[in-house]
């Protein structure tokens, strides 16, 4: 994208060229310029700014994306409980518009989608549950379910395609949501889980694949007060957790480098608001992993997502607090999404303006679009990228 000054410049310089001529050629060499150029201003000063807003169903929690970036799926948490709800939303993303609604008795409180590398099968976690459902992502319908999880709400993929890795965050068919600690392995080729439990700390709230396929990385919200949350590092080849690090503030979600050498993780704070986050996480994951640097963003920070070029992570702020007497009133604020520079790991302008309790975020793998569900506007924000 061409600068402001270099565009200046450009007309300076045929406007010169038009002095020798006389003045209505000197016109015309001006009004061709604006033409050119008129086209590239309009693409710019669309960049990191919302182009279109999509309805949803209710609460939508989470959203995946298929690797022809065509296609999103949105998990409808339903957290209001409403009779028939529990949903997910077939987005198509050539022209922004619900491609259909999936219903299915298996779903309740659908809270994250993974979908797999070759683009065929979509994984919904049903947080208030123990199980999984797929979805057959070219007929957009439920063909399965894996059962044995309590609560879980987060999901990766091994790079053969052969395994996932599920976080048990508790339900309350289970240890109670909140109280779960447990991660645990499923063979893709049988639907089952496969292994004994991986103990890790308290409240799982999210994990993510080391590119290489070696390490899971998984964040533990514990109980959101300052520096009590925690990342386990497991090694997959014996599934053993190989190293705890401290000092997260009710982490929230994690995104890992293209390389795999550094995580962000978002700082959401405590579940009643006192304290609530601001901060995203930077962590050097090499042998020994250590926070390096702490970021100032929005206020609760939730998800995160890196965009395809490891250039820049987009970060939604939730920002919604209790209000009223006793704190007894959920009260969203303006949600916001916040841009950080991978290189040098500082906040960069503008914060992106988008519906109310902005939870999660997903980035096409073309690069040309990020997807925000808003919780409580019940729709999905779309972002028109930096070229």
């Amino acid at each position: 994208m061409l600068p402001i000054n270099a565009v200046i410049f450009i007309i300076l310089f045929f406007l010169k060229r038009g002095i020798s001529v006389n003045k209505k050629n000197q016109t015309n060499y001006f009004l061709s310029i604006l033409c050119l150029l008129a086209p590239v201003y309009m693409y710019a000063i669309n960049e990191n700014t919302v182009i279109a807003t999509i309805n949803t169903g209710v609460t939508p929690a989470a959203i995946a994306i298929t690797p022809n970036s065509q296609k999103a799926y949105v998990a409808n948490n339903n957290n209001y409980d409403i009779n028939g709800q529990d949903s997910i939303t077939v987005l198509n993303l050539k022209n922004n518009t619900v491609r259909t609604t999936i219903f299915d008795d298996s779903f309740n409180q659908p809270y994250t989608i993974t979908i797999d590398a070759k683009g065929k099968k979509a994984y919904v976690t049903n947080s208030n549950s123990t199980t999984i459902s797929i979805i057959d992502i070219k007929t957009d319908e439920v063909i399965g379910t894996i059962d044995g999880f309590d609560g879980p709400s987060g999901m990766v993929i091994t790079p053969d395609k052969l395994f996932a890795y599920v976080n048990n965050y508790g339900s309350p068919a289970g240890v109670g949501s909140g109280n779960g600690n447990s991660i645990r392995m499923v063979d893709l080729t049988t639907n089952t889980i496969v292994g004994n439990p991986i103990i890790v700390g308290q409240a799982p709230a999210a994990l993510a694949m080391a590119p290489n396929g070696k390490f899971v990385y998984v964040i533990n919200y514990v109980d959101g007060n300052p520096g009590t949350g925690t990342l386990n590092v497991i090694a997959t080849n014996n599934n053993a957790v190989i190293y705890t690090l401290s000092g997260f503030s009710g982490p929230f979600d994690i995104a890992l480098s293209a390389n795999g050498k550094q995580a962000y993780v978002t700082n959401f704070g405590s579940n009643n608001f006192a304290p609530f986050g601001t901060t995203v996480s930077v962590v050097q994951l090499n042998c020994i992993p250590q926070i390096i640097k702490t970021i100032e963003v929005g206020i609760q920070p939730s998800g995160i997502a890196i965009t395809p070029n490891d250039r820049f992570v987009y970060v939604t702020n939730y920002n919604t607090l209790y209000a009223g007497e006793n704190f007894t009133d959920l009260t969203p604020g303006q949600g916001t999404v916040n841009i950080i520079d991978t290189h040098k790991k500082i906040l960069l302008p503008p914060t992106i303006v988008v519906g109310e309790s902005p939870a999660d975020i997903a980035i096409a793998p073309n690069g040309t679009y990020a997807y925000v569900t808003n919780y409580t506007s019940n729709t999905v924000s779309v972002i028109k990228l930096k070229s």
